[in-house]
């Protein structure tokens, strides 16, 4: 489901902002975009994540400020500093340039100035990262939960046509069996049956084919699914994307049996509508956990 949630933490002057973003998805996948200083905790902040969303693709964006009384953010080493600038004195008058030294030279190797390492202000943005992105969590969560609230009452409306169309398709397979058999019996009136034939064994064969068309066994799977389903939207257990998903599978095959079964036109229709609201469903169900 999509989704946006925003968080800040900030400790000793340093800040982290992280704001996340959530769009449909049938796994979990994660991309986070973040400065040099926070990229390292991508691991920590993938497994928070996946331990609130366990379906979508998420992106994690992460900002860090600092303050004057943050700790620095560059550390500088004069002593190599001096060290280089003895050799680019020495090469000057080895290559005879007679060019002085000047600070953009020294700039040129990055060595000099970098990130402190500083485990302490490691641990902090780590746990600065942690805290705002906990806090984007909760706020994503909330809207996740808002549209699946939403989600849900489209699901049951459709749950509740597959319902009613099942009642249809009962109420036509009442009478199916015996009018398919007397029309049967119509029809073979109208040829010219040999003088030997057996008429108990051709009345055991037409039972024996329309019993083969009975769908009742079919509908009462089809109302054990229904209800699942409900029951699950109702008050979703863990992992209630997957297990929809199972029963929408399980309903789309007794209405294709039906389907398959019925010589009834009005039954035909109906399982046609059954299945094109399964898929709506089933497109639906990729986003909920």
């Amino acid at each position: 489901m999509t989704g946006f949630g925003r968080g800040e933490a900030e400790e000793n002057g340093m800040r982290v902002t992280a704001e996340i973003r959530s769009l449909n998805n049938r796994y979990f996948d994660f991309i986070q975009r973040a400065p040099r200083s926070l990229q390292n905790y991508e691991s920590e902040l993938r497994e928070l994540c996946r331990r609130h969303v366990e379906r979508g693709r998420l992106t994690l964006l992460l900002t860090e400020t600092r303050s004057a009384s943050a700790p620095p953010s560059l550390r500088f080493d004069p002593s190599l500093a001096g060290h280089y600038a003895e050799l680019l004195r020495v090469l000057s008058q080895s290559l005879a340039l007679n060019d002085e030294v000047k600070l953009s030279h020294l700039l040129a190797f990055p060595e000099l100035l970098a990130a402190p390492e500083d485990g302490e202000v490691s641990q902090m943005l780590l746990r600065l990262a942690m805290a705002a992105t906990e806090k984007a969590l909760a706020e994503l969560q909330r809207m996740r939960g808002a549209e699946g609230q939403a989600l849900a009452t489209d699901m049951k409306n459709r749950l509740e046509f597959i319902s009613q169309a099942t009642d249809e398709i009962e109420q036509y397979q009442k009478t199916l069996p015996a009018r398919t058999l007397e029309k049967m019996k119509e029809r073979l009136g109208r040829l010219s049956l040999p003088d030997n034939f057996d008429p108990y064994r051709l009345e055991l064969e037409l039972a024996l084919l329309v019993d083969r068309m009975d769908i009742t066994e079919e509908c009462v799977r089809l109302r054990s699914h229904l209800a699942q389903s409900l029951e699950t939207l109702e008050a979703p257990p863990a992992g209630a994307g997957k297990r929809l998903g199972f029963l929408l599978q399980e309903l789309n095959r007794e209405a294709n049996t039906i389907a398959s079964k019925t010589a009834c036109l009005d039954i035909s229709r109906l399982t046609v509508r059954i299945r094109e609201e399964i898929e709506k469903l089933r497109e639906q169900v990729q986003n909920i956990e």
